[in-house]
């Protein structure tokens, strides 16, 4: 009996095993040489920033495909923002995908900080991979830093009752993408009149191609857009 009970968990370990490598393996469009840009908008539709990204390295493990991102980042003038280059993430790991760059939090904070630093390194977007319309998924908390040597500001970001509400194919500056649209509550503290919900655009392959931040009064307060896609 104890033998067919290992045989049976050995089985089961092995079919989520690669059942969690397919899911992975295929999942990004990304190559080495891949580059792409992201843009962001303030509450007023005013460009804040521009950040391009080049995909420098992808890992590849038993249980992990990691696509290793170099940013730039510039504001609306073409200049060198305060963080300059920095290094991020799209990973995806045990079903779960996880984002970590510049564009998955409010535009609205690069146009309120624009003359600080966002030290964004806690900010990490999680999401299965496989999702349908109708689904819930679980709630997030972020801190973000706002740096002002020799003082560190600490702004509490959650995302809250996050479901996949619909599909949708939108058009942006790099093309036009099939989506699936995940919404959530938003808050800030200190509390910022210009939070209240998000919806995020996902593009399997790709990823989050376009966020809408909503402040409570249902307008737009930022746009963080896909801008420029060279696969």
């Amino acid at each position: 009996m104890k033998t067919i009970y290992h045989l049976f968990s050995c089985i089961f370990f092995f079919s989520s095993y690669c059942n969690s490598q397919e899911l992975c393996s295929d999942l990004f469009l990304f190559d080495t040489n891949t580059q792409f840009e992201m843009r962001a908008y303030g509450a007023t539709d005013n460009l804040v920033a521009i950040t391009h990204y080049d995909v420098e390295n992808i890992i590849e493990t038993e249980d992990e495909k990691k696509v290793i991102l170099s940013s730039f980042n510039t504001d609306s003038k073409n200049l060198e923002g305060p963080i300059g280059n920095a290094e991020y993430e799209i990973a995806c790991k045990q079903n779960s995908l996880v984002f970590h760059h510049r564009n998955i939090i409010p535009a609205f904070l690069y146009d309120e900080y624009s003359n600080l630093e966002l030290d964004i390194s806690q900010v990490l977007l999680k999401m299965p991979v496989k999702i349908k319309v109708g689904d819930t998924l679980s709630d997030l908390q972020f801190t973000i830093k706002v740096i002002a040597t020799p003082i560190t500001q600490k702004l509490h970001y959650t995302l809250s009752d996050r479901c996949v509400t619909g599909k949708e194919t939108i058009k942006t500056p790099a093309g036009m993408f099939d989506c699936i649209i995940i919404e959530s509550k938003t808050s800030l503290k200190p509390e910022n009149l210009n939070a209240g919900y998000v919806k995020q655009y996902y593009s399997e392959g790709i990823g989050i191609v376009k966020q809408i931040d909503y402040n409570l009064k249902g307008h737009v307060s930022g746009v963080n857009i896909l801008s420029q896609l060279d696969l």
